[in-house]
């Protein structure tokens, strides 16, 4: 296999979180452009059907399968599924998330607990069902977790949100300690403000705006499409001895 061969994910089957908009969606036509079969997964079936349809239109294979992240039942009916339709599982994308503003006075205990759940248990919970249905057996397979800068930096408006971020960077260690073994890659991407709807108060605030021009040495924010080479390169071959890491993408935003 030559070195560009390596980063391809042809027959590859892949599962994407989140994968009705923003950066769910750019990574999930992404890895279907790179060869993978793609499943979509997300709450809402309309949305995840426009992704798979686009996978399909650009010459990829891929089927929607709805999901609530929170519900385990139907985490592990999508694996399940998945495995049915394709026969294995080589990648796992958990890129589902929320992340509602407020300051931690004004944070309700169920805003606390979804955050949680969505954020980071659905994470576990997904990537528990891939390596006990699929990967273990296989002896491979790639899991890539999406999390955050704010996972490492702090708000003073989203403790939730910080906490579930900072706590799915060391979950992605502590897996790929723990499934090594298996050689099964577990991964982190730690994105910054990009252009998508969880950043539209931000980017509708002139002043957030101002301040992200200042604090960004690229002076912008990230276009969904940026984050996607990154992806598929952990899903690849070319990443096969890159475990427990987390890559920042933020357009030095943390630098300083």
């Amino acid at each position: 296999m030559n070195y560009i061969d390596r980063f391809k994910l042809d027959e590859k089957v892949a599962i994407v979180t989140g994968g009705s908009k923003g950066l769910g969606r750019a990574i999930a036509i992404g890895m279907g452009e790179a060869g993978a079969k793609v499943v979509v997964v997300s709450r809402t079936k309309k949305l995840i059907e426009e992704t798979a349809n686009e996978i399909i239109t650009r010459g990829g294979e891929a089927i929607a399968i709805p999901v609530d992240v929170k519900n385990e039942d139907d985490i592990k009916n999508a694996v399940d599924e998945t495995v049915g339709i394709f026969g294995r599982l080589d990648i796992l994308v958990n890129n589902a998330g929320i992340a509602p503003m407020n300051s931690t006075l004004m944070v309700p205990t169920d805003e606390w607990n979804n955050v949680i759940a969505t954020d980071l248990t659905s994470n576990f919970l997904f990537a528990k069902m891939a390596v006990k249905s699929a990967m273990k057996e296989q002896r491979k397979g790639k899991i890539i977790n999406i999390g955050s800068v704010l996972g490492f930096m702090a708000s003073n408006v989203a403790p939730h949100y910080c906490a579930a971020k900072a706590g799915l960077a060391h979950l992605t260690k502590a897996l790929a300690l723990e499934w090594a073994h298996y050689k099964i890659n577990v991964n982190c991407i730690a994105p910054g403000f990009f252009k998508t709807d969880m950043t539209k108060e931000q980017q509708e605030d002139e002043s957030h705006q101002k301040f992200l021009n200042f604090k960004i040495p690229f002076k912008r924010l990230g276009e969904p499409e940026e984050i996607v080479p990154t992806a598929i390169f952990l899903a690849s071959e070319a990443a096969s001895y890159i475990t427990g890491s987390t890559i920042i993408i933020d357009g030095g935003y943390t630098i300083w």
